[in-house]
């Protein structure tokens, strides 16, 4: 067969910096309101469970029903769709917007080819909405949030996100925000100085330890840098941009750092490789892509727990996740052993 290639395959992307410490808000949310998550994030999971037990009870019930619905993600969306500057200027926004635009914002994005499916379901549709679940049925908290839309309307969730934002910067966010400020200003200037000097690609990985390749459709790469998620990286989507909530270096954390104390990310890849399982793991996964149960039947270790090491693989950088399957970061060794170089101060 001969084939002749008229296509357009895009070979690169730009890359965009944002911060602000709403997103830093939501951010704290999306952790507190996902326990599975706490035994691998850089604070404990005492701290965690100390936060929610002094917050007031009209905060509590707004994190109860975050952490059964997933709204921090609806939030996330509104902040990448609204105008903001505070959590009052965020709220009259969200408020002054019609019904139907706010659920077509908190509704989750699928692709482009699903945005009129979204926009009637968005209007009310219920056989819209079941199309919307039926795509996205595999997704870990997609088709709650669907059902979310549906079941409280516009007007239950708008009073909800605003309240849960405004109450977690009055109790939680307020205590540290001019020392979150400070350090999430720090690292957007550290990106910005990368940003003059190296690819997208390469600033893409530096910064999110993702190996992200130019695809079809996609315009932008978004980085958002947090403090509160450490050390994980949270992946999302627009329409054309793709969108990364990355860790904030080591470097960006104090104002005059320790030049022995090493980089988290980098004593983080030499814990994740410091286990014999995930060695194990990571070579099945440099063979071939794999999916969880070819994982768990290979290492001969149950779900959970096959679980539990990925997750530390992805938060080092090393794997991601393609489609159902997980896959080998393939440069990200080279970008380690350049971050490993520069702590000892070797020259190349």
């Amino acid at each position: 067969m001969h084939i002749f290639d008229a296509s357009f395959k895009r070979n690169t992307y730009g890359v965009e910096l944002a911060a602000s410490l709403l997103f830093e808000y939501a951010l704290g949310i999306a952790a507190i309101t996902y326990p599975k998550l706490h035994g691998t994030m850089e604070k404990p999971a005492a701290f965690w469970q100390r936060l929610r037990a002094e917050a007031s009870a009209e905060l509590r019930r707004e994190l109860d029903f975050c952490q059964e619905h997933q709204t921090w993600k609806m939030l996330l969306q509104l902040l990448h769709a609204v105008a903001f500057d505070s959590a009052e200027r965020f709220g009259d926004e969200v408020r002054s917007l019609k019904d139907e635009d706010f659920n077509f914002i908190v509704l989750p994005y699928l692709e482009s080819e699903w945005n009129e499916v979204r926009r009637q379901a968005a209007r009310g549709s219920e056989e819209a909405a079941k199309a919307l679940v039926g795509a996205c049925k595999d997704h870990a908290f997609f088709p709650d949030m669907i059902h979310a839309v549906g079941r409280y309307g516009a007007g239950g969730l708008k009073r909800h996100l605003t309240n849960l934002l405004r109450l977690w910067e009055k109790e939680i966010g307020g205590r540290d925000a001019a020392e979150s400020k400070a350090i999430l200003e720090r690292d957007l200037a550290e990106k910005k100085a990368w940003l003059a000097s190296c690819s997208p690609e390469e600033v893409v990985l530096r910064a999110a330890g993702v190996e992200y390749k130019p695809e079809a459709g996609v315009t932008k790469v978004l980085l958002i840098p947090h403090v509160i998620y450490r050390p994980w990286t949270i992946e999302a989507n627009m329409e054309g941009t793709q969108i990364y909530y990355y860790p904030v270096s080591e470097s960006s954390m104090a104002d005059q750092a320790d030049p022995y104390e090493p980089p988290g990310r980098l004593v983080q890849l030499y814990k994740a490789l410091g286990d014999e399982k995930r060695l194990r793991a990571l070579k099945l996964i440099s063979e071939q892509d794999r999916s969880l149960k070819e994982l768990t039947d290979l290492l001969g270790i149950g779900k959970t727990n096959a679980h539990h090491h990925l997750a530390i693989l992805r938060s080092a950088g090393l794997v991601r996740v393609n489609g159902g399957s997980y896959a080998w970061n393939r440069d990200s060794l080279n970008h380690h052993a350049g971050e490993l170089r520069d702590f000892l101060g070797l020259k190349e």
